[in-house]
C-alpha cells in the first residue's frame, strides 16, 4: 500500500537588500540612508539602569492604497512578535496620538517621542512595486536622535506575514543581540482528521499556518527536528509495529531508519545532526540506542533490567538524559553519549519523564514532566548549577511533553487544562502561557530550529 507524505517547501523567497550596498549619489526611490553610526554598543546608551527599554511601533506608512492589507499585516504581526519576546516594553498605542503629523523618516520629532517614554522608535513603510511587496524598516535611538539600523525587504504580497517575522527577528537582533523565534516552527501529533489515526503537523511559533506533514492514516507520533530544519524524525505505526521514520522535508522523500525487530519509541536528534537516540525493545527490554542517520553504527548505550526510555541530547552532544524506573519509579538520569558516567538528577516527584535539555548558553537546565505527589503532571525545570527545581505549571490539568525554543527562552508543551490535550507555549519562567491548537487532540510538540519557512506540498 502506498504511503503519501505531505512534505514542506519554501513558502516565500524573501530578498533583503543591505543599504550599505547602494551606489553613492542620488537616492533611488525608497532608498534607505546608511546608519550614521558603526557603534555596535549603541544599545548600551539607550538602556538605563533600573528602567525597562521601551519600543514604539507606529503603523507602517502606506505608499499606495493597494498595499493597505500588507501594511496592516506587517504592523500587527511585528507588534505581536515583539510583545511575545518579552524583552522590551511597547509604548501603548493610545499615546501615539500625542505625536503630531505622520511618522516618516524625515519628520521625526524626537522630543515628542521621548516625552511618551520611547527609547527605540521603529518606522516602517509598505508599498507594491510591480506586484512585489516592498517594505523599508528603520530603527532610531530616540535620545541620541540617530538612525541605528535600516533594511529594505521584498517579497510577494501573500508573504506579508513571513516578511513581518523576518523583520521582527532582525529588530530583536539589532536592538539587543537577541535571536528571536518568529520564524521558527513547531511540529506535533494530531488526530483532528479522525479515522483512528494521528498525523504529524507543523505550525508557526504562534499557532498560525497549521498543516499536515504525514497522511498515511496510521499513528504518527513524537516528532524530532534535525538541527538544520531540513528533516523530521518520528514514530509511525504504518507497518503495524512502531518504527522510526525520517521525512526529508525539502527533498520530498521519506524513509524508514529503524524497522524492527521489536518496538521503537521516543526519537531524539543529536545536535550535530549525525545521529538519533531512541528507545527500542529489540533485545527484549526497553533500552536506549543510538544510530547514525545513514542507518549504520547502531549502538546500545544502556543495559539494565528496568525500563529505560525517552532519551534527549545535551546541547554539546556529549551527554544523554533519559527516564528509567531502576530506582522503583520513573526518574531522570544523565549519562555520557557512550553510556558511561551514569547519574540520577531527579528526586522530587513520584513520576518524572519527557526531559528536554535547554539549548541556552546562559542557563544549564532540563525541563520535564513531573507528577507532584498524587496530582496530575506539571512542567518543572532542573538547574544543573544550583541543583534546584522550579515548577512552571500548577493546578490546571495535566501538563506534559515540554520542548525548548531554540533560544532557550520559551517552552512548548501539551496541557489538558481545557479538557482535551492541546499545544501551548510559555516563557522559561512559566509566564505568558498561550494556547496554540484547538481542533482535535494535539500532543508531543517539538520546537524546531530558526528560520524554517515552509508550506505543505504532497508527494507520492
Amino acid at each position: 500500500m502506498r504511503t503519501f507524505f505531505l512534505v514542506l517547501s519554501i513558502l516565500a523567497a524573501l530578498t533583503v537588500s543591505d543599504p550599505s550596498q547602494k551606489a553613492e549619489g542620488a537616492k533611488e526611490p525608497g532608498q534607505i540612508d546608511q546608519a550614521p553610526t558603526n557603534d555596535t554598543d549603541w544599545y548600551l546608551r539607550v538602556a538605563r539602569p533600573g528602567r525597562p527599554v521601551y519600543m514604539a511601533l507606529p503603523a507602517f506608512e502606506l505608499r499606495g492604497s493597494e498595499a493597505q492589507p500588507a501594511a496592516d499585516t506587517l504592523s500587527s504581526v511585528i507588534w505581536t512578535d515583539l510583545e511575545y519576546a518579552a524583552l522590551y516594553r511597547l509604548v501603548p498605542k493610545r499615546l501615539y496620538s500625542i505625536i503630531a503629523g505622520n511618522v516618516t523618516p524625515g519628520t521625526i520629532d524626537y522630543y515628542q517621542w521621548e516625552s511618551i517614554g520611547t527609547d527605540i522608535l521603529i518606522v516602517g513603510t509598505a508599498e507594491i512595486q510591480r506586484d512585489r511587496l516592498v517594505s523599508e524598516v528603520r530603527l532610531y535611538a530616540v535620545q541620541a536622535q540617530e538612525m541605528v539600523f535600516g533594511k529594505r525587504y521584498e517579497g510577494p504580497p501573500s508573504a506579508a506575514r513571513t516578511m513581518a517575522h523576518r523583520i521582527s527577528d532582525d529588530i530583536l537582533l539589532q536592538a539587543g543581540n537577541y535571536h528571536g523565534v518568529a520564524r521558527t516552527k513547531i511540529a506535533f501529533s494530531s488526530d483532528r482528521h479522525g479515522e483512528n489515526s494521528k498525523e504529524i503537523y507543523v505550525m508557526d511559533y504562534d499557532g498560525q499556518n497549521q498543516r499536515p506533514l504525514t497522511a498515511n492514516r496510521s499513528l504518527n507520533i513524537t516528532p524530532t527536528w534535525s538541527p538544520d530544519g531540513q528533516a523530521l524524525g518520528y514514530i509511525s505505526y504504518r507497518r503495524s509495529s512502531p518504527d522510526l521514520f525520517l521525512a526529508f522535508i525539502f527533498q520530498g522523500r521519506g524513509e524508514a531508519l529503524v524497522n524492527g525487530p521489536g518496538m521503537t519509541f521516543s526519537p531524539s536528534w543529536s545536535p550535530d545532526g549525525q545521529q538519533i537516540a531512541f528507545t527500542s525493545t529489540r533485545d527484549g527490554n526497553s533500552e536506549i540506542y543510538v544510530i547514525k542517520i545513514d542507518g549504520s553504527g547502531l549502538k546500545r548505550v544502556t543495559e539494565h533490567p528496568s525500563i529505560d526510555t525517552s532519551p534527549c541530547w545535551s546541547p554539546n552532544g556529549r551527554e544523554i538524559a533519559f527516564t528509567s524506573d531502576r530506582s522503583g519509579a520513573p526518574q531522570l538520569y544523565v549519562m555520557g553519549a557512550d553510556g558511561l558516567n551514569l547519574r540520577r538528577i531527579s528526586y522530587e516527584g513520584s513520576y518524572n519523564d519527557s526531559s528536554t535539555w535547554s539549548p541556552s548558553r546562559q542557563y544549564s537546565e532540563i525541563a520535564y514532566s513531573s507528577r507532584i505527589e498524587r496530582g496530575p503532571f506539571d512542567i518543572v525545570v532542573y538547574n544543573f548549577e544550583t541543583k534546584q527545581v522550579r515548577q512552571l505549571t500548577t493546578g490546571r490539568g495535566s501538563n506534559e511533553s515540554p520542548s525548548w525554543s531554540p533560544n532557550g527562552l520559551h517552552l512548548t508543551f501539551t496541557s489538558t487544562r481545557t479538557g482535551s490535550p492541546q499545544v501551548y507555549t510559555m516563557n522559561r519562567d512559566g509566564s505568558n502561557q498561550r494556547r496554540l491548537t484547538s481542533v482535535g487532540n494535539n500532543t508531543t510538540p517539538k520546537w524546531g530550529p530558526v528560520a524554517v519557512a515552509v508550506e505543505a506540498q504532497s508527494e507520492e
